[in-house]
């Protein structure tokens, strides 16, 4: 089976991704993105859509130039689902199966929206998701077997380094703008007092009331992220929304570097992040309990080494490319199957239309006239 991948940041077959570590049969051929995907707008406009439809026709293109039931479409991010999905509806192709991995949203709309999303999105054959959480999540709102929704850990480019702290002038680090809770980090600094850096957006930091020991930076490169990072005394990954996936890049790429992290206790920090192993989770919006973690880990120099010890393992045997490869493999044929099975039916049924209508091959006769 040959994969077409509508994926934003693949510029090629995939090699540099899960897809170079899937071994068998499947075949991966890339469907260059025709524009930037920018995953931290809050919204996706008319001009942006109009970029993932128009890829999303591009793997459709591969695909109807295949031979026929031997090639499927896997896209990245929901966008691309959504427009890869309203492609397969329009033009009757049940039988390619579309896998749509990494499908992460931020909320789940309702109204026309939602029941727009339920119509195009059961054409999806796998979702695969990376918390738990949203397996139920989803299922529930697009009103489809829970099944057709597969946990699959999130997975970053392992790029183990050396990290070595700053001891001369520690502090406290948060990066990231989605979903962040910088209020409440904030209020935790200002009760610990100890230096703490912000990295992100300045829209994720609007209207907020920082403390003198609260310093924001942005516009980082991600070599300059990573050095922060292994500098760093504590990693902290405050969020707002805890029933929404957010913050696992940061906490993987903290993991990464053998630095255990203090994360708000929600879908997307839950499944990676375990008490007394690897980090410390903490509950939502709770000043005092976020600076009791940061001061737990702040104050204990073998329990950082402990757990990030942990940490390091973490990445490397569950969310590297490599590790979830064989996850991979499985929700793609788990795809062709429920893609071939999909078009015996259809196929089935327009056999039973015809001959309905008095067009297949056993019609009832006609009285003469």
């Amino acid at each position: 089976m040959q994969w077409i991948l509508a994926i934003p940041f693949l510029r090629d077959e995939g090699g540099g991704w899960i897809t170079g570590h899937v071994e068998g049969s499947a075949r991966f051929t890339a469907a260059p993105a025709p524009y930037d995907h920018d995953r931290s707008r809050a919204v996706t406009g008319a001009s942006e859509w109009a970029d993932y439809l128009r890829h999303a026709w591009q793997a459709w293109r591969l695909v109807r130039a295949a031979p026929r039931g031997e090639a499927g479409i896997m896209t990245g991010f929901p966008q691309l689902a959504v427009t890869a999905a309203l492609l397969k509806l329009v033009l009757r192709r049940p039988d390619v199966p579309l896998v749509a991995w990494c499908f992460n949203l931020g909320r789940t709309p309702g109204g026309w929206k939602g029941r727009l999303a339920r119509r195009v999105l059961g054409q999806v054959d796998v979702f695969v998701v990376h918390s738990r959480r949203e397996v139920a999540l989803y299922a529930a709102w697009l009103g489809l077997p829970a099944g057709r929704f597969v946990f699959v850990p999130l997975s970053i480019h392992d790029e183990p380094r050396e990290a070595h702290e700053d001891e001369a002038a520690p502090f406290v680090l948060a990066m990231g703008s989605a979903n962040r809770d910088y209020r409440t980090l904030a209020a935790a600094a200002g009760l610990l007092g100890v230096p703490t850096v912000i990295v992100a957006g300045p829209h994720a930091v609007a209207g907020l009331t920082l403390p003198a020991n609260v310093t924001v930076m942005s516009g980082l490169g991600i070599d300059a992220c990573h050095e922060l990072c292994a500098r760093a005394r504590v990693n902290v990954v405050p969020l707002r929304n805890t029933a929404f996936t957010s913050g696992q890049v940061t906490v993987l790429e903290a993991m990464m570097l053998g630095k255990p992290v203090v994360a708000t206790r929600a879908a997307g920090t839950e499944d990676y992040v375990v008490e007394g192993r690897n980090g410390l989770l903490v509950p939502p919006e709770n000043p005092v309990a976020l600076a009791a973690g940061i001061a737990a880990l702040w104050d204990d120099a073998a329990l950082r080494a402990r757990l990030g010890a942990g940490a390091r393992r973490t990445v490397a045997e569950g969310t590297t490319f490599r590790a979830v490869a064989p996850a991979m493999a499985a929700v793609l044929e788990q795809a062709r199957m429920a893609a071939r099975d999909a078009g015996m039916a259809a196929a089935r049924g327009r056999t039973g239309r015809a001959t309905e209508d008095g067009t297949g091959a056993n019609q009832r006769r006609r009285p003469a006239r």
